[in-house]
């Protein structure tokens, strides 16, 4: 919000040497000067002993510091209370920035008091608007380590919405400069959600430590930059010796693990702090006489080229993009793949069928191949881009993203720092373009990664994603079957059950464009439900009851509602004494999935029927649709929509969205198993082989002899090559389940299969073959629904309901007759299947438990 009083300030001329500071944004991981990156070399700078009222150097004291901070290459200095103007001033004509921590009473327990409370708001807006739009700054920070007793006196909850007001009353003033709050390991688990950037003071001594810290403070600001506030060492106990190797390769790991910047603790051993000169510890870069340090000439050595990702080799890297009809946002991807900054690399444009103008937007990057197809879907596209690329690694993203130019030298980074096979990093949303774009990019079902550990992933988005070649080829390249969306997490999941790794780089950004209409953000959701009922029958295990993918690992980027339905834990170490107190995000809510359903909804809409009858159940009903009502409401209004968009009517729509998202998604999951995972009726009830039967009332156990060793796996494979002959649907048995085959019947049921082998000598071999006919999950539904009716009928209604429970009765006879048909039918096959495997027949077996 820029108020009257801030537009003032910026109309107001300034010194020519400002206008060279152009302002600092925030944008995803990442801070941007002009259109370049700025990365953080910042010192702090005081307190010092009171000079006319301010902690400050004056005269030419100050202004020899500020020289000597430009020539040791840093381009920030941060201060722990409001300075006045002509500092800023000072720090402009050196090119510095400012970052400006305001101070306030944290060490006691100032939420007792509103008073007090309206103070600190009161303080923080004055301090920000004493120096309004100033081109020196970079911002403010509204707190500095808050003590963890306190915040755990109060809870994380209070403190974060406290800091929060804080961030709020400071944009209030200035719209203008970013805002955060100074954070330290000791509470960890705070997490503004509406600060610019996070800050975290760390003092990590060992690179290994520091390093394993950094990636997980990485997954938790999520989507924004991180520095770190202070970061330094004593050379009165180490010695300028050691203090310069440290800080060496500090920035090293601060670069490589992609953090916006680091900020040194601190500029000159002279430290006044409690009313005294502080003089037991030597944290400067320079001594208290400004004589520079080792530290400060490694520093200035290192900081006199641009600091770049080093990596040990550069293997070369084919981008494949695939695309279908997407020439609305093409060419920025592809401008954002030819400005990459890496050395080695080829990109490939596979047109899946396009029907739009997107060979003319290609031929306008020669450099670039381009292989038009007709549409065979998603999987189809990727394979032959991987089968086209010459790189080592093959990487991925789609036509409707911007890849940040760095982002290949952090996956490639990524695939050095372990023996991964895969590597991916995350799709952040570029800012929208109006209201329904911001809604539809806060709403629940966008694509995410989901992390096993702080370093690696069981799900990487196929919009960022990259493999080695070897490895594609090792698992045979993606499922044509997948046509639309599902690709990536069947990949995923393929690499991890062959014992490879998988691993995430949150600094590899890609910018994915959300859909720009609810209509395509259904469409999407629609595709994403189809890919799970397809999943569904690959990787059973990772399944629940209704159909939706349960992870192992933890999913990012879901809405902090989760914390009054799973909250996380946090380790505060004994007494809260901890110097790492570490939280611990629990999975997300199973009740959440629950009553989100379509299931959950369809049961509450039978509950409304009965209802009509039964009037005791109205509350029943009632209480049901307000569990799911109440989840849709509260995702809403705590999602992360863009400031600019965010208001009452952005709030319901995405309650809205939240709400229809899982009912459209579960819906598209059900009618995806009924199509595809359904046998068609001219296959079902054609003839076929023998036309012997089996007994329709047992469960068929079938038993085959062979002299020439003739077993199981011939028989299975068999069998699978004579049903995908005669049309049938199936699923086979990839590790995880207690039968060999499932072939898909009707809607209604399915049929199970389960063999083994006896070795009786001589290559002499028997095999039994069960064949167990069983409800789908649809029928079962109904036939709970059903059973729960007749007899709530028979209780309230008595004899006169007999014709409705006759029609149930026959119903269910119906559909056991269905399935034991489907059984018998199926049995013919095996024989069948067995005959041609040189098997012998003989007589039934009865199967013992």
């Amino acid at each position: 919000m820029i108020t009257a009083r801030s537009e003032e300030r910026l109309v107001k001329p300034l010194p020519v040497e400002q206008h060279r500071l152009q302002m600092i944004r925030a944008r995803s991981k990442f801070f941007f000067h002009g259109g370049q990156k700025f990365f953080v070399r910042g010192v702090t700078y005081g307190p010092f002993p009171p000079e006319g009222g301010i902690q400050l150097p004056s005269g030419e004291k100050r202004a020899r510091d500020l020289q000597m901070i430009r020539e040791g290459g840093f381009n920030l200095v941060r201060i722990y209370h409001v300075p006045p103007p002509d500092f800023l001033d000072d720090c402009a004509r050196e090119e510095l920035r400012v970052l400006v921590t305001i101070p306030w009473e944290q060490h006691v327990c100032f939420l007792d008091s509103k008073e007090i409370r309206a103070k600190i708001r009161e303080s923080v807006r004055d301090s920000v608007g004493k120096n309004i739009g100033h081109p020196a700054l970079l911002g403010y920070t509204v707190g500095n380590e808050v003590p963890s007793g306190i915040v755990r006196w109060y809870g994380a909850e209070r403190m974060e919405q406290f800091i929060e007001s804080l961030v709020d009353a400071a944009k209030q003033v200035d719209g203008l400069s970013m805002m955060t709050y100074a954070n330290y390991p000791s509470t960890e688990y705070l997490l503004p959600a509406n600060v610019d950037f996070f800050c975290f003071n760390v003092y990590l001594h060992r690179q290994d430590e520091l390093e394993r810290y950094l990636a997980r403070l990485q997954n938790l600001v999520g989507d924004k930059p991180l520095i770190l506030g202070e970061f330094g060492l004593d050379t009165q106990r180490h010695g300028q010796e050691e203090q310069a190797r440290m800080l060496k390769w500090h920035v090293e790991s601060v670069n490589r693990m992609g953090l916006a910047g680091t900020i040194f603790f601190s500029w000159t051993d002279e430290w006044y702090t409690g009313g005294h000169l502080v003089e037991d510890w030597k944290f400067g870069l320079v001594d208290a006489n400004r004589k520079p340090k080792k530290a400060y000439r490694e520093l200035q050595s290192l900081f006199s080229i641009p600091l770049k990702l080093h990596l040990t080799k550069l293997p070369k890297v084919s981008v494949v993009v695939a695309t279908y009809n997407g020439a609305r946002t093409l060419e920025a991807c592809l401008q954002s793949l030819v400005d990459l900054d890496y050395p080695d690399l080829e990109v490939i444009v596979i047109d899946d069928g396009s029907t739009d103008h997107t060979p003319e937007i290609v031929n306008d990057y020669p450099m670039i191949r381009y292989i038009k197809q007709p549409n065979k879907g998603l999987s189809v596209a990727r394979n032959v881009g991987i089968a086209a690329a010459s790189g080592e690694i093959v990487a991925f993203t789609d036509s409707d993203c911007i890849a940040d130019k760095d982002w290949l030298n952090y996956l490639v980074r990524t695939f050095e720092s372990g023996n991964y096979a895969a590597v991916g990093g995350p799709n952040i949303s570029p800012p929208a373009h109006d209201r329904i774009q911001a809604c539809v990019a806060a709403a629940p079902g966008s694509p995410s990664h989901v992390l096993l550990t702080d370093t690696d992933a069981e799900h990487i988005p196929g919009c960022n994603m990259a493999f080695y070649k070897w490895a594609l080829a090792t698992i045979d390249g993606f499922d044509p079957v997948f046509r639309k969306a599902g690709d990536d997490v069947d990949v995923c999941w393929r690499l991890l059950q062959g014992g490879f790794r998988i691993g995430f780089s949150p600094s590899a950004v890609v910018w994915h464009h959300r859909r720009f209409t609810i209509r395509a953000y259904y469409g999407q959701q629609k595709g994403y439900g189809e890919a799970e009922a397809l999943l569904r029958f690959k990787h059973l295990l990772y399944f629940g009851a209704t159909g939706a993918a349960k992870w192992k690992g933890e999913v990012y980027g879901v809405p902090r509602f989760s914390r009054w339905l799973a909250r996380p834990i946090v380790y505060h170490g004994i007494f809260g004494m901890g110097l790492f107190q570490c939280v611990y995000p629990r999975r997300e809510s199973d009740f959440v999935h629950i009553v989100s359903s379509v299931e959950w909804i369809f049961v509450t809409m039978a509950f409304v029927l009965l209802a009509w009858k039964v009037h005791e159940l109205w509350a029943v009903a009632a209480l049901m649709a307000i569990c799911t009502l109440g989840v849709a409401i509260s995702y809403g209004f705590q999602a992360k929509i863009e400031t600019r968009f965010s208001s009452l009517r952005s709030r319901v729509l995405t309650s809205f969205l939240a709400l229809t998202q899982p009912l459209l998604r579960g819906w598209a999951r059900y009618s995806t198993r009924m199509k595809e995972k359904r046998t068609p009726h001219r296959v079902i009830y054609s003839k076929v082989g023998l036309a012997e039967q089996v007994d329709w009332y047992r469960p068929a156990t079938l038993a085959f002899w062979s002299d020439q060793g003739m077993g199981r796996e011939q028989l299975l494979k068999m069998l699978r090559e004579f049903l995908e002959q005669e049309g049938w649907r199936f699923s086979v048995d990839t590790g995880w389940d207690n039968w060999d085959l499932l072939v898909y019947g009707t809607r209604w049921s399915q049929v199970r299969l389960l063999s083994v082998t006896e070795e009786h000598g001589d290559g002499k071999r028997l095999t039994r073959v069960h064949i167990v006919p069983e409800l789908s999950v649809l029928s079962k539904i109904f036939t709970a629904i059903a059973a729960v009716i007749t007899l709530w009928t028979l209780i309230r209604v008595g004899y006169d309901s007999m014709f409705y429970v006759t029609a149930v009765i026959f119903f269910l006879l119906m559909l056991l007759y269905s399935s034991f048909s489907r059984r018998n039918r199926i049995a013919q096959i095996v024989k069948v299947a067995a005959r041609r495997c040189g098997m012998l027949l003989l007589a039934p077996i009865a199967r013992k438990s």
